[in-house]
């Protein structure tokens, strides 16, 4: 599911790449609109990979890119200037400690996944076609919440602690 969440970003990122450009410059990383979008092309071609041949080293760079995200979502919680995180496209959804630990949290998944890989997406289609629907079904649903849980439910709970320090 996280590569898939990875896949999901770097889709967002190549569609709209101006908010994750903001953030990417107010994390006082280099950021344009250009490498915002080579950045969503990278996480995409990171989900691909870890999709469709599994193994440990893709399970390894998925978690890779989810402990450079919690990095940044650091910088930019230690930055006076709000920021959006531009995760998925979207400028509105500020960053709080809630994304270091989802971020850390899919890095963990990543990492555990590293342990015991599996095969890509195609060979588990093959070998239990039936259980294989259930699967994507599963995977499509957990994406869908953990898009929602770095957008909404982050702005939530930066409403929710509006006053307090971050």
């Amino acid at each position: 599911m996280v590569a898939t969440l990875l896949g999901a970003a770097g889709v967002a990122k190549l569609r709209r790449p101006v908010p994750t450009a903001k953030a990417m410059r107010a994390a006082g990383l280099p950021g344009s609109p250009a490498l915002a979008r080579a950045l969503g092309a990278v996480e995409v071609v990171f989900a691909v990979l870890a999709l469709v041949f599994g193994g440990v080293s893709t399970a390894l760079v998925v978690a890779a890119a989810y402990v450079g995200f919690a990095s940044v979502s650091i910088r930019l919680m230690a930055r006076p200037a709000a920021a959006g995180c531009g995760c998925f496209g979207d400028e509105s959804a500020p960053v709080t400690n809630l994304h270091v630990a989802l971020n850390l949290g899919a890095a963990a998944l990543a990492a555990i996944a590293a342990l015991s890989p599996t095969k890509g997406l195609p060979s588990l289609i093959a070998d239990e076609p039936a259980a294989s629907i259930l699967l994507v079904a599963l995977v499509a649903i957990g994406t869908v919440l953990g898009q929602a849980a770095y957008t909404s439910l982050a702005e939530v709970n930066a409403a929710s602690r509006e006053g307090e320090p971050r």
